[in-house]
C-alpha cells in the first residue's frame, strides 16, 4: 500500500472539498466544494500525476485540465457517469449541472491565472428542488440521475430527456443527505436525517422498506450521510449508525432487510461509505480455492479511513489522521487499485493497492453473469431506451443459439462438478468428542448447495465475517459421545495472520519493460521509512469471540499515521539527467531592401536538421551472411589507433587525451575472424559510421568522405566519394549504398553498377518530425527507396510523379482515430515483406506496435467517425500502390466492420453492389455490366461478399442488419443457381 497528499490538488489554497469521483476509466478525476466568495467550483484534474512522479514533475503535463465555476453555491455532490460521458454536479444553488466535452474553448479563466487544458460545457441544468442538494447518484446503465436535497425530496431525473422528471419521491421527514443504486437497478436507497434509511423499488417508485433501529441512537448530525451498495448487490452499508453507544457503518442483508451485522472501530459518526466497483476474487492460501469478495471504504468524522474486505474479520487497513477534520467522500477507481478521499480541511489522500493486497476484479461478463444469476434481467436493461429488434432471419437464431450453447456447456460443467459431490455427514447433527487433554472435537458438518429455483446467496450466509448484533437460535442438534480420541491438530504459530500489508520503502526501478509500460499504469512513488505506519493484521493470534457477541471497539487494532502534505521524497533517484538534443532551427529571412538582379543567384545556407552520425572509439559489428563460419566475423572500428604519429595528413584532426593540440590520428578498420585479422585499412579522417554486409562494408568519415571496401579482400570498389555534409545514417541492401547527410540529403548509388539510383533532398519529410528517421530500405524489383520514420509515417518515392507518398499515418494522427481500427494485422517485419509489404513496413517503423500508447483526442463522434473511415481509404490506396493483395483485403474487411460497427447501412449496401455486380437475369433492374470487373487485385469480388456478409452475423448489432444480410445473401445464392 502507498499513501500520498498532492498539495497542489487544492480549491483556492484551503477551501473545503465536499466531493470527489474518479473517471471510470481513470484518466482525471473531479473534485467539488467551495469558490471564491463563497460560490461553488468544480475542478477536474489529471490523473497521471497522481499516479506517476515522473508526471508530476513534467512541466508539459497539465495537472489541472478544467475549472467550472458556473455554480452559484457551494457544490456538495459530483458524480461521473458510468459511460464517462458526462459529469453532474450539485450544490446549495439547488441546481444539478450535467458537463460535457466539447471541443472548443479552453484557455483562461476569467478573474484568475488558471489556464483550463480542457472545455467542458453544461448541457443541461435540472431545477425542480427546493433546498439545498446534497448528494446525486447515476443509475447503473445511465438511465436515471437521483438527487437528494434538504427539502426532504428525492427527484429522479430522465437522462434521456434533460430536465424531464420521472418522479419524486416523498418519504423522508428530515434532510436527504445520501442515495446510492442496487447495482442491477431494482432499487434505490436513501439516507435522511430523520434517522431513517428507506429503499425505494424502481418499478413503480414505492417503498420496499424503511429501516430506522440502527439509528434510532444516533445523536447529533453529520454534513453528510453518503450510503453505498456493494458491487454484487447482496449488501447495503449506511453511514451514521449507532450500537451499544459506539458508530458503526450498518450492513443491510439483501435477503431480507436484515440488520444483524455492521462494521465496528471508528471512534466518530461515519460520514461516507463507498464500496470498490469490483467484484474482486484470489485463491485461499490455505484450501487453495477461489474465493469471491468485495471491498468497501469508510470515512469518518474521526479524520480516518479504513478500508475492509467481505472475506475478512478484520479491517484490511486503518489509516488514522489523515486528515484535519472530517472525512466527507471517498471514490474509488475503475481498476479497483486506486482510492481517493477528501475532507473538509480542503485536502485530498490518495492510496494505492497493488492486485497482490486488493485481488484481481472479475471481468465484465463474469459480474454480468452473476447478477444474471442471482436476479435475472437487470432493470437497467429493462427500463433502456434501445428497443431489441425481432430476429426475422433463421441464421441469425442459429448464430445466437450456438453462442449461448457453449456459454451454457462452460457454466454447467463447473456445475455439474460441485453438484457431484455426496453428503458425508449429517446436515442437522454434530458429534462432539472429548481428546485425552479433555479438549473438545465437534465433527465438520456438511451444508448441502442451495436447490434448483432457490435464490443462492453468493458467498454463503454461513461464511459470512461482519459482526453480528443479535443471534439466531440454531436448529443444528450437538450429540455428545463418551469416547475419548487423540488429538490430531497442529497449532499454527504465533505469527501467522491471513493478511498482511506491507509498505515498501525502496523506489521503484526506472524504466520498465515495454509490457509493463503498456498494460500496468506507473505506480506513485513509495511512502519513505520515516513516516512509518503500524498497519494491523488480520489475525493476531488473540481469542476470537462467537458470531453472535458484538466485537468491542478495542478489537480493532488501528494503524497510526500522521503525514504531510506533499509527495514524500523518493529514494534511490538516479541523478542522471537524459536531456535530448534539440534541432537547430533555420534563422527567419530578414528583410532587405536591396533589389537583387535577375540574373544574380543568391546562395542558400544549409542548416543541419539532422544529428551528425557518431561512433565510439571502438567498436565491432558482425557481418552477416557468412554461411559455415563459427563465430561470425567481426568488422572493428577503432578510432585513435595511433596517436602523437608523425605521417599524416594535418588538418584530420580529432580531440584526443594528448596535450597536444593539432595532432594528426591514424584510425583503422579490419575484418577479424577468431582474433585474426583478415585485411586492415587506415584512415586518416576519423570514422563516424561503419555499415556491414556479405559483401561490402560502407564507412562514413568526419571528412564527409565516404569509402566502400570489398568485405573479403578491404579493397575500395570504387574512389571514396565525398559527400554533400557530414553523414547522419548509413544503410546497405543488396550492393546498394543508401546516405542521409545532416542536412537531409538523400543518396542511393549501385555499387556494382556504379549508378546513382537517386539523389534528393528529404528535409521537407522529416523537418519538426519527433524520433527522426528511423530506417532507410529499396522496395520491390526496381529498388524504390522507402523513408521510415519514428513518429509512424512510411513515405515511398514515385519516379514517375516525382514526389515522395504517404502511406502510414503518425502516432499524434492516429489520436483523433477509433483505435480498433488503427492496429495492423499479425505479420513478422522481416519475413512477411513480400506477402504484407506495407504492413511489413509500418510494423518497422516502431509506431505501431503493441507497447505504442496512443492517447486518444476530445473529438466529437461525427468528427472521428469521418477522419476514421479517411484513414482506411488511405490504407487500401497504398495498399493498391504497392500492388498487395493481403494487405488490401485486410483493410477492405475493416473497412466493411467499421460500416458494420457504425451503422452505415447506406455505405455498405454500396460497397456490397460493387462486390456483388450485375444483378442475376431474373431481376428487372438493369445494370450495366461492360465496366464491372469481377476480380479485385487476385481476388473474387463475389468471394469477398460472402466472407463480408458472415461479419454481419458476429457483429454486436447484427439483428439490425439482418434484412440486409438476407438480401445479399439470396442475391448471391441466386447467381451460384445461375452459374450452375
Amino acid at each position: 500500500m502507498q499513501l500520498l497528499k498532492p498539495a497542489w490538488v487544492n480549491h483556492d489554497g484551503n477551501k473545503a472539498i465536499f466531493s470527489v469521483d474518479i473517471h471510470p476509466d481513470g484518466s482525471r478525476f473531479a473534485t467539488g466544494g467551495q469558490g471564491q466568495d463563497s460560490s461553488g467550483r468544480v475542478v477536474i484534474w489529471n490523473m497521471a500525476p497522481i499516479v506517476s512522479e515522473k508526471d508530476e514533475n513534467d512541466d508539459r503535463i497539465p495537472k489541472l485540465l478544467c475549472q467550472l465555476d458556473q455554480h452559484l453555491g457551494c457544490v456538495n455532490s459530483i458524480r461521473w457517469s458510468n459511460s464517462g460521458r458526462y459529469l453532474a454536479s450539485a450544490g446549495d444553488d439547488k441546481v444539478v449541472i450535467i458537463w460535457q466535452l466539447s471541443n472548443y474553448g479552453g484557455g483562461a479563466v476569467f478573474g484568475s491565472n488558471v489556464v483550463n487544458v480542457e472545455s467542458w460545457r453544461s448541457i443541461a441544468t435540472l431545477r425542480g428542488h427546493n433546498g439545498d442538494i446534497l448528494d446525486i447518484a447515476w443509475s447503473p446503465g445511465d438511465v436515471w440521475l437521483a438527487s437528494g436535497s434538504i427539502d426532504n425530496n428525492i427527484i429522479i431525473w430522465n437522462t434521456a430527456k434533460w430536465p424531464e422528471q420521472v418522479k419524486v419521491l416523498h418519504g423522508h421527514t428530515g434532510l436527504v443527505k445520501g442515495v446510492t443504486w442496487d447495482p442491477v437497478g431494482r432499487y434505490l436507497a436513501t439516507q435522511a436525517d430523520d434517522k431513517t434509511l428507506v429503499i425505494w423499488k424502481t418499478v413503480d417508485w414505492t417503498q420496499e422498506e424503511k429501516i430506522a433501529e440502527p439509528f434510532a441512537e444516533c445523536g447529533g448530525t453529520t454534513s453528510v450521510l453518503r450510503p453505498s451498495w456493494s458491487p454484487d448487490g447482496q449488501y447495503l452499508v449506511s453511514a451514521h449508525a449507532m450500537n451499544n453507544g459506539g458508530p458503526t457503518a450498518q450492513i443491510i442483508d439483501r435477503e431480507g432487510w436484515n440488520t444483524d451485522k455492521d462494521f465496528v472501530g471508528h471512534r466518530k459518526a461515519i460520514t461516507c461509505v463507498r464500496f470498490n466497483p469490483n467484484i474482486l476474487k484470489r485463491t485461499d492460501s490455505k484450501t487453495g480455492k477461489p474465493v469471491q469478495y468485495c471491498c468497501v471504504g469508510i470515512g469518518s468524522r474521526d479524520r480516518s479511513i479504513s478500508v475492509w474486505f467481505t472475506s475478512l474479520k478484520r479491517p484490511l487497513v486503518v489509516v488514522h489522521d489523515i486528515f484535519d477534520d472530517s472525512v466527507l467522500d471517498i471514490s474509488w477507481s475503475g481498476c479497483g487499485r486506486y482510492l481517493m478521499a477528501v475532507s473538509k480541511d480542503g485536502s485530498l489522500a490518495f492510496v494505492h493497492f497493488t492486485l497482490e493486497e486488493i485481488g484481481k476484479p472479475l471481468t465484465q461478463e463474469e459480474t454480468s453473469n452473476l447478477h444474471f444469476k442471482l436476479y435475472g434481467q437487470s432493470a437497467a436493461m429493462t427500463n433502456s431506451n434501445a428497443n431489441p429488434t425481432i430476429i426475422e432471419n433463421p441464421e441469425f437464431l442459429k448464430f445466437k443459439e450456438e453462442k449461448e450453447k457453449a456459454k451454457t456447456i462452460t457454466n454447467n460443467i463447473s456445475v455439474n462438478e460441485k453438484k457431484k459431490v455426496s453428503p458425508a455427514a449429517p446436515i442437522n447433527k454434530q458429534i462432539e468428542m472429548r481428546t485425552a487433554d479433555g479438549k473438545r472435537r465437534i465433527t465438520p458438518m456438511f451444508i448441502p448447495p442451495p436447490a434448483e429455483g432457490e435464490t443462492p446467496n453468493a458467498y454463503g450466509n454461513s461464511n459470512c465475517s461482519f459482526s453480528s448484533s443479535r443471534q439466531e437460535k440454531s436448529s443444528i442438534v450437538v450429540e455428545k459421545v463418551d469416547a475419548v480420541v487423540e488429538p490430531n491438530i497442529s497449532t499454527p504459530s504465533k505469527g501467522a495472520s491471513n493478511h498482511a500489508i506491507s509498505t515498501s520503502s525502496q523506489s521503484a526501478a526506472i524504466g520498465g519493460t515495454k509490457a509493463d509500460q503498456a498494460v500496468v499504469p506507473p505506480d506513485p512513488p513509495n511512502i519513505p521509512s520515516s513516516l512509518s505506519a503500524r498497519i494491523e493484521s488480520a489475525d493476531k493470534g488473540e481469542k476470537v469471540e462467537s458470531v453472535g457477541v458484538k466485537r468491542r471497539l478495542e478489537d480493532a487494532q488501528p494503524i497510526s499515521i500522521k503525514r504531510k502534505r506533499g509527495r514524500p521524497p523518493l529514494y534511490d533517484r538516479s541523478s542522471t539527467q537524459i536531456t535530448t538534443p534539440t534541432q537547430p532551427v533555420a534563422p527567419p529571412p530578414v528583410p532587405s531592401t536591396t533589389q537583387v538582379p535577375k540574373a544574380a543567384v543568391v546562395p542558400v545556407q544549409s542548416v543541419n536538421i539532422l544529428p551528425e552520425a557518431s561512433i565510439s572509439k571502438s567498436a565491432k559489428i558482425q557481418i552477416p551472411g557468412e554461411q559455415g563460419e563459427s563465430p561470425a566475423p567481426l568488422l572493428i572500428v577503432e578510432n585513435d589507433w595511433k596517436v602523437n604519429c608523425k605521417f599524416g595528413v594535418p588538418g584530420n584532426t580529432i580531440a584526443t587525451n594528448s596535450s597536444t593540440n593539432n595532432v594528426p590520428a591514424i584510425h583503422r578498420i579490419m575484418r577479424s575472424h577468431l582474433n585474426s585479422a583478415s585485411w586492415v585499412v587506415h584512415m586518416t579522417s576519423p570514422i563516424t559510421y561503419a555499415v556491414a554486409t556479405s559483401t561490402i562494408a560502407s564507412v562514413s568519415c568526419v571528412d564527409s568522405s565516404l569509402h566502400i571496401l570489398d568485405i573479403k579482400t578491404g579493397q575500395h570498389c570504387i574512389p571514396p566519394l565525398q559527400l554533400k555534409g557530414k553523414a547522419s545514417q548509413l544503410f546497405v541492401q543488396d550492393n546498394c549504398v543508401i546516405v542521409l547527410t545532416t542536412t537531409a540529403d538523400l543518396s542511393v548509388w549501385d555499387v556494382m553498377k556504379q549508378k546513382k539510383i537517386l539523389s534528393d533532398s528529404i528535409r521537407h519529410l522529416v523537418q519538426d518530425k519527433q524520433g527522426g528517421v528511423k530506417t532507410i530500405q529499396l522496395a520491390g524489383d526496381n529498388r524504390t527507396p522507402v523513408v521510415l520514420l519514428s513518429s509512424g509515417e512510411a513515405y515511398t518515392r514515385s519516379q514517375d510523379l516525382d514526389a515522395w507518398l504517404l502511406l502510414g499515418d503518425s502516432a499524434s494522427v492516429r489520436r483523433a482515430l477509433q483505435p480498433e481500427y488503427t492496429l495492423l494485422p499479425p505479420c513478422h517485419p522481416r519475413e512477411d515483406r513480400e506477402r504484407r509489404p506495407l504492413a511489413s513496413l509500418l510494423y518497422q517503423t516502431g509506431a505501431y506496435s503493441g507497447s505504442t500508447r496512443v492517447s486518444k483526442m476530445n473529438l466529437s463522434d461525427d468528427v472521428r467517425q469521418s477522419l476514421t473511415e479517411t484513414y482506411i481509404e488511405r490504407m487500401l490506396t497504398s495498399s493498391m500502390y504497392l500492388k498487395s493483395s493481403q494487405d488490401y483485403k485486410f483493410w477492405l474487411r475493416r473497412k466493411v466492420q467499421f460500416y458494420i460497427c457504425e451503422g452505415l447501412e447506406k455505405k455498405l449496401r454500396s460497397l456490397f453492389d460493387d462486390l456483388l455486380g450485375p444483378a442475376h437475369t431474373g431481376s428487372t433492374e438493369v445494370k450495366d455490366s461492360s465496366h464491372w470487373n469481377p476480380k479485385i487485385m487476385e481476388f473474387d469480388k463475389r468471394g469477398l461478399l460472402e466472407e463480408f456478409l458472415r461479419e454481419i452475423l458476429a457483429a454486436d448489432n447484427c439483428v439490425q442488419l439482418q434484412r440486409l444480410y438476407t438480401e445479399y445473401k439470396d442475391q448471391l445464392d441466386a447467381n451460384h443457381i445461375e452459374t450452375i
